[in-house]
Order: C-alpha cells, then structure tokens, then sequence
C-alpha cells in the first residue's frame, strides 16, 4: 500500500489467506475463543494483538472462519470496545511523542514536520469515523491530546 506522506509506491506485502470454512486443526469451541478475547481484551491488549496472539499462540487463523464474526463483533458483545478506534490511537501516541520530542529539541525542523503530517492524518480519519458514525459528532481531539 503506498504511504500518504511520501513518494514511495508500490502494494507488496504478505496476504492473508482466504478461509471460508472452520479448519480441522483447531481444538477450542466457539465459546473457549470467546472466552480467550475478552480474557486478553481485559488484559489490556488492543484488537490486533489479540489477533496475533490467537495466531501464533493457539493457531486459530481469524475469528470469521471460526466464529463467522468478526473480533470487534465479539469485544461490542462483551461492552469490551474501545472509545478510540486503534488506528487513531496509535497516531495520537504517535504524536504526543512527536510533540514531547519537539518541547525538548525546539530546532528540530524535521520532526516539526512530521508532526504536523500526523496530525493531518488524524484529523483526516477523525472525519472518516464521525462520518460513518464510529465517533459521536461531538467527539474532539482536544480531550485526548492533554
């Protein structure tokens, strides 16, 4: 996938595969797997880590082709999903060490920079998700930026 803010190009990358049906080597029922993502979600792990955990660790490929539902299905189930959906929670962290890197070095033009592209792009996705109502229109950055 090309990246927003530079001239790379190019889509390679690894591909997950496309499982339709439940495979044979998993030995967790449906209500065992449930039961694992809202233990790690009340652990403190976001979506994807619980996705790569399930994975590598009790080699269950995806929760769709096991459960038919999707991870987030699952966590909205249990009252378990996050306020801030994880991507844009990953740029704000991002940020914030942008702007504590940019308080104690005031000269540094190039972070400068690249703070401000990720804040274009938070508030691109904050607009993506208020309009397809997974932020409440009232919502704002400010609240989560102190």
């Amino acid at each position: 996938m090309a990246r927003m803010h530079t001239r790379k190009r190019g889509k390679s990358g690894s591909k997950r595969i496309e499982v339709k049906e439940r495979p044979s080597w998993i030995q967790y029922s449906d209500d065992e797997i449930k039961e694992m993502i809202v233990k790690m979600r009340k652990q403190g792990m976001t979506k994807s880590m619980i996705g790569i955990r399930l994975r590598d660790q009790y080699a269950i490929p995806g929760t769709r082709p096991v459960l038919h539902m999707k991870l987030g299905q699952v966590l909205k189930e249990n009252n378990l999903e996050s306020d801030v959906p994880e991507d844009l929670q990953a740029l704000i962290e991002r940020y914030k060490r942008a702007m504590k890197h940019l308080s104690l070095n005031k000269h540094d033009m190039n972070n400068r920079r690249k703070a401000q592209l990720i804040m274009s792009k938070m508030l691109r996705l904050i607009r993506y998700y208020k309009r397809t109502s997974r932020l409440p229109q009232d919502w704002s950055l400010e609240r989560v930026l102190q």
